[in-house]
């Protein structure tokens, strides 16, 4: 199974950790180089891990495990007005970046209030179109129970927060996170978000263990690539990151009316991309998203 790493180290000799990642099938996701630094991400497999290692601290770097790159979170609040917003939201999709994720904060229409909150079905959709869902709720224990019963019927993983002690089943939840007026700047508070980013990294673990059971045709970097090369437009994309990559699909920021089937005739070895993946139009500012099926629904 494929692994995601970040390498941070002396530009220096940097080409050697390259050569040797393509030599054992891995792939580069971004490679910057800041004078003397360099920060490479990238997947490799994961029994190759200790040679990479042995590599990084050769030419003088570190290897470190970016168990969320390569993935695409939704972190979800009941409303984006000052008033309600829970202020570590901010703090937890920065955890969540530091991490290699991609991140898209959602201010939900109606879910102020224990009695009244809901998900519009718009919302639902575009929260699906995610990896795993984090949830940001407040202070009060009954408000909180009554709204994880609406997130526990989205058909994504979910992870939520709050303040009190909650038990509810199918959702994995972190306590002791509550409404605050500032942003996190004590240890301790540090390692709340530590937590939550581990449990998020546990749901993320689980889901790539699911989908390797029955895997796709193609890994999704390997669908990134090709799209880059066979669709020039996508590079010329105002969107920051025209493609974000996820766990099982991408999600390209171009519009699907006028580039849908460019994409469904993109070449991937002997298949049509539409042969080998489910390609829709998202809600959201009406862009492509690319869903890869396993190999046992495909026509062989």
């Amino acid at each position: 199974m494929y692994e995601n790493y970040i390498f941070e180290g002396g530009s220096y000799r940097h080409r050697e950790l390259l050569e040797l990642i393509e030599d054992l099938g891995g792939y580069i996701i971004t490679k910057r180089i800041f004078a003397q630094e360099a920060q490479i991400t990238f997947t490799a497999p994961a029994e190759d891990y200790d040679r990479i290692k042995e590599v990084a601290a050769d030419i003088q770097g570190q290897i470190r495990e970016a168990p969320l790159l390569g993935t695409e979170i939704a972190i979800v609040t009941p409303t984006i007005t000052r008033h309600h917003l829970p202020h570590p939201v901010c703090d937890v999709a920065e955890i969540m970046r530091r991490r290699g994720a991609q991140t898209n904060v959602i201010g939900l229409a109606r879910g102020v209030g224990r009695r009244i909150a809901q998900l519009t079905a718009r919302e639902r959709q575009i929260i699906e179109e995610h990896d795993v869902c984090v949830v940001g709720l407040g202070n009060f224990k009954r408000c909180i129970e009554e709204k994880l019963e609406i997130f526990k019927q989205l058909n994504v993983p979910v992870v939520a927060y709050g303040l009190p002690e909650v038990e509810i089943s199918g959702i994995r939840y972190v306590s002791t996170l509550g409404r605050l007026p500032y942003t996190f700047k004590r240890l301790n508070e540090i390692d709340i978000l530590k937590k939550i980013s581990d449990e998020v990294a546990e749901a993320v673990k689980a889901k790539k263990e699911e989908i390797a059971i029955d895997p796709p045709f193609v890994p999704p970097w390997v669908v990134k690539e090709e799209l880059l090369d066979q669709i020039e437009d996508i590079r010329y994309s105002l969107a920051p990151g025209p493609i974000v990559q996820r766990i099982n699909g991408v999600r390209i920021k171009i519009p699907y009316d006028d580039y849908h089937e460019a994409v469904e005739n993109v070449m991937i070895s002997d298949r049509r991309l539409a042969e080998i993946a489910i390609i829709k139009k998202s809600p959201n500012r009406g862009r492509i998203i690319v869903e890869l099926l396993p190999m046992s629904l495909l026509k062989m």
